[in-house]
């Protein structure tokens, strides 16, 4: 297991509570806190992850995730906030009620026993986040900005006029 995010200088409670708890459980060879992974190294750990868990309390998007996704990882994530919207439950991942730790652990164990839907998750990944792709962000934004425009030229702005 790989804990990456947040790190000691952070969060140096949380981790050390985690690892003081992966040694009590006699894990400690076997779980890395990797802490925050510089931005052009992320592919790397996307790609090699079998999943991607995603516990937050609250998230406004879910970067985390569509990128999770991109790479062809399945994600399990609460639901909350933009990660309700971003990953679909039962095709792309697993949505899971906010502070619900046994539905995450059994999510995990299943898709990590199970090859097959882990795979059939993982194909589906990619084509869900297209959505959010920079050039489709950017071109959506680029429509906005010539309809204000356009609206503003012609004098149709809500309650503006030219000049």
């Amino acid at each position: 297991l790989i804990v990456a995010g947040g790190d000691r200088e952070s969060a140096p409670d949380a981790v050390g509570e985690l690892d003081a708890l992966a040694h009590e459980l006699g894990i400690a060879d076997r779980v890395g806190f990797v802490g925050s992974i510089p931005r052009e190294e992320l592919p790397a750990y996307y790609h090699a992850a079998d999943i991607c868990v995603v516990p937050s309390y609250y998230e406004s998007f879910g970067l985390v995730a569509v990128e999770a996704l991109a790479s062809g990882t399945p994600v399990i994530a609460t639901r909350v906030g933009g990660l309700q919207y971003t990953v679909r439950d039962g095709q792309t991942g697993y949505l899971i009620s906010w502070r619900c730790p046994e539905p995450f652990a059994e999510r995990m164990e299943a898709l990590l026993e199970n090859d097959d839907l882990r795979r059939h998750f993982a194909a589906a990944a990619p084509e869900s986040v297209k959505r959010f792709s920079w050039d489709r962000i950017a071109a959506q934004i680029s429509e906005v900005y010539q309809d204000v425009v356009s609206r503003h030229s012609s004098g149709l702005a809500s309650g503006c006029s030219p000049g």
